[in-house]
């Protein structure tokens, strides 16, 4: 009964109205916008890319039939992590294998595992190789290498780094304590939030998610996990001053 007296001005004029309301709920995004994973080669070696950017370099074959093989196996793995649907933000963590090699997961997905060969021909050694491959694919899945995070607040201050003597020790958020998990400790911020944490000094980033309380020293603003202190290089000095994010989490 609205629209039956109003003149042909007035219902364009509400028409556009709709339109423009309509277009507001259509563009607003209700979940993490999810990047482009491919796979190159350069030269024999097989990059796995996010919107073009690199996230691994594969350069030994393993127990595959060849490099690109295996790397095709990686990148399978990836996407089946960043199409999941994700209530809350999972935990990306590295486990040491008998063997010495180190795996990354996400959640309890096995993503892909490093070698020494792998750290020789990546002039490196396994567990910062994997420090490295598993931070970019988590920085990409959090839409931070490619721009598209959103930043809710910022701050400054120091961070430390946990001691692996506290390793299995139970969490403020219920999970399991390891060093090799991107996790910290905050003391307000909620359980479940995802920072992305910036050395001023090197321009080093790394992406933890809060999954407990700390640290207990008021001149200290974060407690990181052996991993994250060492993607930032600050695991030598054990404290130094950081930059935090937090990271808007949308479900995906």
């Amino acid at each position: 009964m609205l629209f039956c007296r109003q003149s042909p001005g007035a219902k364009e004029a509400v028409g556009i109205l709709l339109l423009v309301v309509f277009g507001v709920f259509v563009a607003a995004p209700s979940a993490q916008a999810q990047p482009k994973l491919s796979l190159a080669e350069e030269r024999g070696v097989f990059v796995i890319l996010a919107d073009g950017r690199v996230l691994l370099r594969v350069r030994f074959r393993g127990s595959y039939a060849s490099c690109e093989e295996r790397a095709k196996a990686i990148l399978k793995r990836l996407q089946e992590v960043f199409a999941a649907s994700w209530k809350s933000p999972p935990t990306f963590r590295i486990v040491r294998e008998q063997s010495g090699a180190f795996s990354a997961f996400c959640g309890g997905k096995r993503l892909f595992s490093v070698f020494w060969e792998d750290a020789r021909s990546n002039s490196s050694n396994p567990l910062d190789l994997a420090i490295l491959w598993l931070n970019e694919v988590q920085m990409a899945f959090y839409g931070v290498s490619e721009g598209t995070c959103e930043v809710e607040k910022a701050f400054t201050g120091l961070a430390s780094f946990c001691h692996p003597k506290f390793d299995g020790r139970k969490t403020s958020s219920g999970e399991t304590y390891s060093s090799y998990a991107f996790t910290a400790a905050h003391r307000t911020l909620p359980l479940g939030s995802v920072l992305l944490v910036t050395n001023p000094r090197n321009g080093k980033r790394v992406v933890v998610k809060v999954n407990d309380r700390g640290p207990w020293r008021k001149n200290r603003v974060v407690d990181l996990s052996l991993v994250a202190a060492k993607a930032l290089g600050i695991e030598g000095a054990g404290v130094d001053s950081v930059r935090i994010e937090v990271i808007r989490w949308k479900k995906r």
